[in-house]
C-alpha cells in the first residue's frame, strides 16, 4: 500500500486526515488498537477520530513517485507486486511503452522490484 493524499501527525504517528467544516481535523485509522486512543468506529476497518487543529504536529500531503529505468514517474496506485506508472509527457510515455489512458495522461503497469518508490512530503496549511 502506498501513501497518497493529506496526513497528519498525532502522538508520534502519520494518519490520513481530512479538514472538517469547523476547523478541526478527522484523523482515520485502519488499526484496530488505536481505538484505545479514543478513535470511534467508522465501519469494521475504519476507526476515525476528530481532533482540533493545533492537536496535531503536522498537516502535510504525500505525493507517491517512482524510479524506473533511470527516470521519474508518478504513481497512481501500487499492490504488492506491481505499480502503476503514471506521466503526461509523450515522449517519456513512448521510449517506455506506456499506454494513452486520457487525452494528457500515459500510464504503465510495471513489477514493483523494477521501481524505486519513494515519496514527496510537502507542508499543507
Amino acid at each position: 500500500m502506498i501513501r497518497k493524499g493529506l496526513y497528519a501527525a498525532y502522538n508520534e504517528r502519520d494518519y490520513e486526515c481530512y479538514e472538517t467544516e469547523n476547523g478541526c481535523v478527522k484523523l482515520i485509522s485502519y488499526d484496530e488498537g488505536d481505538v484505545a486512543n479514543g478513535f470511534i468506529p467508522y465501519n469494521d476497518t475504519t476507526f476515525t477520530k476528530e481532533v482540533p487543529r493545533d492537536a496535531v504536529e503536522e498537516v502535510f500531503f504525500v505525493a507517491p513517485y517512482a524510479t524506473y529505468q533511470n527516470e521519474t514517474f508518478g504513481v497512481s496506485d501500487a499492490s504488492n507486486h506491481r505499480v502503476l506508472l503514471t506521466t503526461s509527457e509523450k515522449e517519456k510515455a513512448d521510449k517506455y511503452h506506456f499506454q494513452r489512458t486520457d487525452k494528457y495522461l500515459y500510464e504503465k503497469h510495471v513489477l514493483r522490484e523494477e521501481v524505486k518508490l519513494m515519496e514527496k512530503k510537502t507542508p499543507y496549511s
